[in-house]
């Protein structure tokens, strides 16, 4: 129930791992702000010959200091270096390669390897050796690492945060990263091989909860994947039932299927609601509620999968009433209650949308918009190649009549990630600039988050192409 609803959990928060996570924050602040007072005396009491994260809780410790380093462990795992001028960071200890799994790299090629990172960069061009680079790492390290961009400044390696985008800390990344680590210890001791694909599993399931029903129905359909709705099978199975006979038609093996699609009542009620639906239901042999769920979310028109949820949902209603209460209700009656709901479904939706599309604003034209006067723009854009082996960039200048001044483009290589690309597009817009001898510029591009992080200087990958920037 703690697994967050991608997961297969109802999203209820594990308290352990959120208090875990709000100690790693204040370990956090900690080590950013290294010259706040509650920094300061902390160092001079139990670490004052080191940092904080080489800090030990020592002897006879507080109640607070004991907690932050309970913070700092957690901090750990999430922290990475972001590269400069290289002179801090150690190639094999340190976290610096961003990336899922391992921070650093996987083995060296060659005895004797670099320490630093420092080593690896060409101090001349501000670029890395290349050569070097696929020398000493594996093909997997060394593409990887190429793909840091560097300052063309001397600059001093920082720590950001790895699991949010622009580099800093946050409550609920450090707490999604706490579970997703236990679910895979667990998986490991338990013996569950880890799937392949866990990207498109979380995804179907996020399509599962962002069905529009009522939240009851959302809580049956979860336990329908977990294959946890008291069928007689399934109590039988926990020693809850003497048999798993289903006490509505006599038949041997009262599964989930059969208690939904098969079972008499349920056919006659499927026929009576759409033949067409009872069709499809009929030609399916999916055998694992999980999977049957996600086939309908994802391969079926939400109208349909709506009416079949929405349906089953009625039928294991009706069951557990005349199971339980002795209540019998007639095919018909149940059918008519599933489409009432639906109706009353589809009205709510409506009467949504429109107030959504009420609150929209309309969109301005597509075409190019003058600036202010003595202000040229400077219009960006990047692309990734279809290989994703790399990337290009280009700028267009216009003065406020919409003149063409000049314009820059080149290709990127080794660099695919497409928010560095568009932070590496705001840079080389400046270079037409700068040789027009332009000083009032406006820069123009279509990446909101990059051009909200120019402001702010997070600690992002594409920091260092921002000290460029500025």
């Amino acid at each position: 129930m703690v697994q967050p609803k991608y997961m297969g959990g109802l999203g209820f928060r594990d308290i352990e791992f959120f208090n875990l996570a709000l100690l790693a924050r204040q370990a956090w602040r900690l080590l950013i702000n290294p010259n706040s007072l509650c920094a300061q005396i902390l160092k001079a009491v139990y670490f004052p010959c080191g940092d904080i994260l080489r800090a030990q809780v020592g002897n006879n410790p507080s109640k607070t200091w004991r907690a932050i380093c309970d913070g700092i462990a957690v901090l750990k795992q999430g922290l990475i270096k972001r590269i400069g001028d290289g002179e801090s960071t150690h190639i094999w200890n340190c976290s610096w390669i961003s990336r899922t799994g391992m921070f650093t790299p996987i083995a060296s090629k060659v005895a004797n390897p670099p320490s630093r990172v420092c080593e690896l960069i060409d101090h001349t061009s501000m670029s890395w050796k290349s050569e070097e680079v696929r020398k000493f790492f594996l093909e997997i390290d060394s593409e990887a690492i190429l793909q840091i961009p560097l300052s063309m400044m001397k600059q001093e390696d920082c720590w950001a945060w790895h699991h949010e985008r622009n580099g800093l800390f946050t409550v609920r990344s450090a707490y999604r990263m706490l579970i997703e680590a236990k679910r895979r210890r667990e998986d490991y001791f338990e013996g569950r091989g880890s799937c392949s694909d866990a990207g498109k599993i979380y995804k179907e399931w996020k399509q599962l909860w962002k069905l529009k029903l009522p939240s009851k129905i959302k809580v049956f359909c979860w336990r329908l994947a977990l294959d946890s709705i008291p069928t007689a099978s399934v109590l039988k199975r926990k020693n809850l039932a003497v048999t798993p006979e289903c006490k509505i038609c006599g038949a041997k093996d009262d599964t989930w299927d059969h208690s939904l699609l098969r079972c008499t009542m349920s056919r006659y009620v499927w026929t009576l609601l759409d033949e067409d639906l009872s069709e499809l239901l009929a030609s399916l042999r999916i055998v694992d509620p999980k999977q049957w769920l996600f086939f309908m979310c994802s391969n079926v028109p939400q109208a349909e999968s709506t009416h079949i949820l929405v349906t089953c949902w009625a039928i294991w209603n009706a069951r557990r009433k005349f199971i339980h209460e002795g209540i019998m209700q007639s095919p018909f009656s149940i059918m008519t209650m599933a489409k009432r709901l639906i109706e009353e479904l589809e009205f709510v939706n409506r009467v949504q949308s429109k107030e959504i599309s009420k609150c929209q604003p309309r969109l301005g034209s597509q075409c190019w918009r003058a600036s202010e006067s003595g202000f040229s723009k400077l219009k960006t854009d990047a692309a990734v190649s279809k290989s994703g082996s790399h990337g290009a960039v280009a700028a267009v200048c216009r003065d406020n009549q919409g003149a063409f001044i000049a314009c820059s483009a080149f290709v990127v290589q080794k660099v695919s990630d497409p928010e560095t690309l568009e932070a590496m597009a705001c840079l080389e817009a400046l270079a037409p600039a700068e040789d027009c001898r332009i000083n009032k510029v406006l820069v123009a591009s279509d990446c909101l988050n990059v051009i909200n992080n120019i402001n702010v200087m997070p600690r992002c990958v594409y920091m260092m192409v921002f000290q460029n920037i500025h």
